[in-house]
């Protein structure tokens, strides 16, 4: 029987608990956050990351992207937002003997509404003095296209044919850098990609009543195509570095027109994890669930960064996939559902009572709302059956209250206000018909049981209220969660939930979810 308490790390909803036991090391963990912008697109974008470091070389990113002004407006800034591409990258450092630099393996894989990214990768990375060094990398990125992107129909010889629309594409990347870190204050970086690519498959489309095969194209009707970017990052401390860089892009597939791409960001870095140096100790996790609804029948996947800060609060990033076929495992036929970044803080009101309150933020791509066409793949919903899955984001302030009744049983409450902004120009589909913003209130109690040092049992009810139907064509409705955690090892917990949710929006029928998934202490 292991000598520390059990943490709790909550499967489904990813939401605060306190840490019990904690332990040393000098891994750390960095929050990034990128605004970009093209200037003959002139569409802003976000990408922001999660990254950690560990002890022997590992470092594991979680990132998502993105899209502001709902992918066709100019100029909006931090408005009509919704998910673009996300995913995870692992990477493993090795220092070559005699300072003849380091190899770097990687490997990332990416979702898309409408793609599955792989990317497996090699770098070279030598420091030439003490000022100057330089990086080769290579890099094969297969992007295989999902089920309802992949096929159309279309009438030729008086008969409606079903046929392969869009290819899966491989495409080779070569980058070579340059680094100066000559000025204390400032990095510098110069980077040239070059890119070359083509379908792994054949597609077609339709010209004339006749099927004429798809060319691949990446850059003035060719197949090649290159960036060229210059970083300048400020060292304005250890732990915080913005940094603002411009590139060289291409703007079409069809021309040679290039634009100036511009980034502005910020690494922040928590200090090392658990030293007496960090303004705060800190514990990151990294969490994985597998879901399955027993009457959807549809698989799902969860995985991202959770990071605690030793009873002073927390921030996770979650990468969100669903399978857009039924009974379908893993990465068969995967995309993006949505992205998620939640935070909170915890305050002390009395020795067992923490207020906390906590934010969630989902920004969602649109993969799996709906088929291009009715004929590809049948009408269905993901996730909630009242909340649409078209590309938007919600917002989700929340305020919890929990008493601390023993070292083992807690109970809280808690009120979340959720509103969620559909993108304008998906508000309205031929599918599904019209579908506003909307909002609704939360309202959760639950308990969390320590059975023994190494079982952990919680229960979680909630009521819900909108301004529109949930469940049943009325406005309100109501779930509930069981969660049971089993500590492993100090570093392994293996995680069940049972979720009861609504069906359907027009009927009283209810529906099974279930979760099985892992949390990793670093």
């Amino acid at each position: 029987m292991s000598h520390f308490k059990l943490k709790k790390i909550p499967l489904l909803m990813f939401l605060s608990t306190f840490p019990i036991y904690s332990f040393a090391g000098s891994s750390q963990t960095t929050f990034q956050y990128e605004h970009n912008w093209k200037s003959m697109d002139r569409i802003h974008g976000d990408t922001i990351k999660l990254i950690h470091k560990t002890d022997d070389n590992w470092q594991y990113e979680f990132k998502f992207g993105v899209n502001e002004g709902g992918g066709n407006k100019r100029d909006v800034l931090y408005d009509d937002m919704y998910g673009g591409s996300g995913g995870v990258v692992i990477q493993k450092t090795y220092t070559l003997d005699n300072n003849w630099g380091a190899i770097i393996p990687s490997l990332e894989l990416g979702f898309s509404k409408d793609s599955t990214l792989y990317q497996p990768g090699l770098k070279y990375s030598y420091k030439i003095n003490s000022d100057w060094a330089t990086s080769l990398r290579y890099r094969y990125e297969w992007k295989k296209i999902s089920h309802a992107e992949r096929y159309k129909t279309a009438k030729v010889s008086g008969e409606q044919v079903k046929y392969v629309a869009s290819s899966n594409a491989g495409r080779n990347r070569i980058d070579w850098a340059l680094m100066y870190s000559g000025i204390k204050a400032f990095n510098f970086a110069y980077t040239f990609n070059y890119y070359i690519g083509d379908f792994t498959n054949n597609s077609y489309k339709v010209e004339k009543k006749v099927f004429v095969k798809n060319k691949y194209k990446v850059y003035n009707n060719k197949k090649t195509d290159y960036e060229q970017e210059f970083k300048i990052t400020y060292n304005y401390s250890k732990l915080f570095r913005p940094y603002f860089s411009i590139s060289d892009v291409s703007k079409n597939k069809t021309t040679d027109t290039r634009q100036a791409k511009f980034k502005v960001g910020f690494n922040y870095a928590f200090g090392q994890s658990n030293s007496k140096n960090s303004d705060f100790a800190y514990n990151t996790y990294f969490k994985y669930a597998h879901h399955y609804g027993l009457s959807s029948h549809y698989h799902g996947d969860s995985f991202g960064l959770y990071t605690d800060f030793d009873k002073k609060g927390y921030v996770g990033l979650s990468v969100n996939t669903y399978n857009q076929l039924k009974n379908r495992l893993f990465f068969d036929d995967v995309v993006s559902s949505h992205y998620q970044i939640y935070g909170g803080y915890n305050f002390y009101l009395a020795d067992q009572w923490v207020l906390t309150p906590n934010m969630e933020v989902r920004f969602y791509s649109g993969g799996g709302y709906k088929a291009k066409s009715k004929e590809n793949l049948p009408y269905y919903q993901l996730g909630d059956v009242s909340d649409s899955q078209r590309p938007g984001v919600r917002y989700s302030p929340a305020l919890k209250l929990t008493w601390l009744q023993s070292d083992d049983v807690s109970f809280y409450s808690q009120y979340r206000f959720e509103y969620r902004k559909v993108s304008r120009s998906k508000r309205e589909d031929s599918v599904q018909g019209y579908v506003d913003n909307r909002s609704r209130n939360r309202f959760d109690i639950g308990t969390d049981i320590n059975l023994s040092d190494d079982w952990n049992i919680g229960y979680r009810f909630s009521y819900l209220k909108g301004n529109y139907v949930l469940h049943n064509d009325k406005r309100h409705d109501y779930q509930q969660e069981l969660d049971i955690n089993w500590q492993a090892t100090k570093a392994w917990q293996v995680n069940f939930a049972a979720e009861d949710v609504a069906k359907s929006v027009h009927s009283d029928a209810r529906e099974a979810k279930l979760a099985l998934g892992l949390s990793y202490l670093f």
